[in-house]
């Protein structure tokens, strides 16, 4: 005799339902293939990004490094030069190292770092990508000496452009110590410069310039000496993250 089966009695098979218990982890399972895969070319792309930046940083490190390091250098010998300048009360001081000191009187030294690879991080988002949190604090802390330095070097350019060189200019001897460039139309001889820095030395009023410009440059470097030693450290740490990602 032949068999019937109706549509609700194949529906209600067991085996109906132990296939779709079967396929339910499967599709779980793929599921979460695809979000690791996905995950993982994520996190490859952005390591790839993070090793690029870590690169371009460390060049960029590397050319404020030297930059500060010329500046720095240049603040301390000017130092020296003004002391040189101070000391003619106590003992004689040669004629062409105060020639080479009222230069520097009158020279101010800006630091110029650059920053682009920063700047892009920053405005990119991507200064997440930077693993390294002991890296990211120190780029930070730079950041905001760096943002002070502008205030710091200022009070310096103030000194020379609103005390000392009023003070030249009153004296009538600005332009033939010739501080800023070479003028074919005033040319005097080093003996005439001498014979004028060493009246100038002979007022008070003009050492006290020279004991308050020293003083402000060694202030503008240290300031500055805590930024040397981020960039050192920043440099390490970059190197270190580099040979990690390698």
């Amino acid at each position: 005799m032949p068999r019937y089966s109706l549509d609700g009695d194949r529906k209600r098979s067991p085996f109906r339902f132990l296939r779709i218990f079967l396929e339910i982890p499967i599709i779980v399972f793929s599921i979460y293939v695809a979000f690791l895969a996905d995950n993982w070319q994520r996190e490859k792309a952005e390591a790839v990004t993070e090793k690029k930046y870590l690169e371009e940083l460390l060049q960029e490190v590397k050319i404020n490094i030297a930059e500060l390091k010329a500046d720095q250098d240049e603040r301390r010998r000017q130092i020296v030069l003004l002391d040189k300048m101070m000391e003619t009360g106590s003992r004689p001081v040669a004629a062409d190292t105060l020639r080479m000191a009222i230069d520097q009187l009158l020279t101010a030294r800006v630091y110029s770092p650059t920053d682009a690879v920063y700047q892009d991080l920053v405005s990119s988002g991507n200064l997440r990508l930077m693993t390294s949190d002991s890296l990211r604090q120190k780029i930070m802390k730079y950041q905001k000496m760096l943002s002070r330095v502008p205030i710091t070097e200022q009070s310096d350019i103030d000194l020379i452009a609103e005390q000392i060189e009023p003070y030249l200019v009153n004296k009538k001897v600005l332009s033939l110590l010739e501080p800023h460039d070479d003028v074919a139309g005033i040319d005097i001889s080093d003996q005439q410069k001498d014979r004028i820095i060493r009246v100038l030395l002979n007022d008070r009023t003009f050492i006290d310039l020279v004991y308050l410009r020293r003083h402000r440059i060694r202030s503008v470097e240290f300031f500055e000496n805590p930024m040397q030693w981020h960039l050192d450290d920043m440099a390490e740490l970059i190197e270190a993250q580099l040979s990690a990602i390698e």
